[in-house]
């Protein structure tokens, strides 16, 4: 997901709720937007997965027909983060101690959610739920997390590479990585390359070179706003109708409803278009007022907490979706309600949020990472020394 940059938090103080003290000109406050909508949209895909709508013993039901509508319009939030990741990263200075402050923040949440589990809820603890809160990373509790942290040691390489290739040279990397990570799997309907859908580095890498070249070549540019608000409705309508007519195409075929998921996955061509969409269509944003810059900043700030408290093992499972599951109902009214209240979501967890942010300031983590990069370099520099002296010719 589009982690925030460690330097967003610095930037959020000059910042109050009611009255900001200064408008950053060089910030794209529109891309901040984006991050607020992506995690809104990961939190519907969550909830709508907490309500079990989308199985297909409901096929044919309008709560059905209207839940993977909402589903596909919001699936490519995941892709947005990725995007804007590139994006955003591909002209800053790359500081490992980034990557150390987003650690400390799944450390403080996934630990202190195992505390409050032990205290409220001990006999409901397993051990499996102990080792994947100590280990969060190491256990792949958040897959995107894991990916992201892999794929922040290349960062440096990737924009490397970005920055040395020609625009012609870069267009054809992208033409070969997308047809080969993108069109072919998705009209096979199989995972040659192992991209396992987009959940992997490799395709978030893949979305990271892409966003590094809309920020540096740009895309789309002779494009009006509306035309690209257009091109997402028609990629989520494609992706949406061609499900709906395999559903009712596919019992008559092969005597069971099957195949209408083809388009809608992380690494669909239709997914990816409708994430570039919402790239360029934010991008081009700009905010006069600073109480909008100020909300913006503050809520895109907390996006990376977000989602790691909603996807929390413990105390997300326990307090929202086992929340959202027991209010199943068949209602369409209601099931959209409910994905509505991701935005109340979002905005709970932000809360929670602030008072982690006001902690981390209290006892400086980010001086913290900043020792911990500089442990680690000098372990690196030891070993290259003490390589120099096994192999001194090399």
């Amino acid at each position: 997901m589009s982690l925030p940059l460690a330097d967003d938090e610095e930037k959020g103080k000059r910042f109050s709720c009611g009255c900001p003290e200064y408008i950053f000109p060089s910030r794209n406050y529109g891309i901040d937007a984006l991050r607020i909508v992506a995690m809104v949209m990961v939190l519907i895909l969550h909830l709508l997965a907490s309500i079990d709508v989308l199985s297909v013993e409901n096929h044919g039901t309008s709560s059905y027909n209207v839940g993977w509508l909402l589903e596909t319009a919001a699936y490519c939030g995941v892709n947005c983060y990725a995007l804007i990741t590139g994006y955003v990263c591909c002209d800053g200075t790359f500081r490992y101690e980034r990557v150390v402050s987003l650690w400390f923040q799944v450390v403080f949440y996934t630990w202190g959610s195992l505390l409050l589990a032990l205290l409220l809820f001990p006999h409901a603890l397993q051990l499996n739920h102990i080792l994947n809160s100590l280990f969060p990373v190491l256990s792949g509790q958040y897959w995107y997390v894991t990916a992201y942290v892999g794929l922040f040691f290349f960062i440096p390489f990737l924009n490397a590479l970005g920055n040395r290739l020609t625009k012609l040279q870069f267009q054809y990397l992208l033409v070969t990585v997308f047809v080969l990570f993108s069109v072919i799997p998705t009209l096979l309907h199989r995972d040659v390359f192992s991209v396992e859908e987009g959940y992997t580095i490799w395709w978030l890498g893949s979305l990271y070179m892409l966003g590094m070249y809309i920020k540096k070549h740009g895309l789309l540019m002779g494009m009006k706003t509306r035309s690209l608000w257009m091109f997402y409705a028609g990629c989520v309508c494609f992706a949406w109708g061609f499900r709906m007519v395999l559903n009712v195409v596919s019992p008559y075929l092969i005597g069971q409803v099957k195949g209408g998921g083809m388009f809608v996955h992380y690494n669909s061509p239709f997914i990816v278009g409708t994430a570039v969409a919402l790239l360029l269509i934010f991008s081009r944003m700009h905010f006069s007022s600073r109480r909008y810059v100020s909300c913006v900043s503050w809520l895109a700030a907390a996006s990376f907490s977000v989602y790691v408290l909603h996807c929390n093992a413990l105390i997300g499972k326990w307090f929202l979706w086992d929340v959202f599951e027991w209010t199943a109902s068949p209602s369409t009214a209601l099931m959209v309600v409910k994905v509505l209240a991701a935005a109340a979501v979002y905005a709970g967890c932000a809360l929670v949020d602030s008072v982690r942010r006001y902690l981390f300031r209290l006892i400086n983590v980010e001086r913290g990472a900043r020792s911990v990069t500089g442990f680690c370099g000098k372990l690196g520099h030891a070993f290259r020394q003490m390589y120099r002296r096994i192999n001194p010719r090399s």
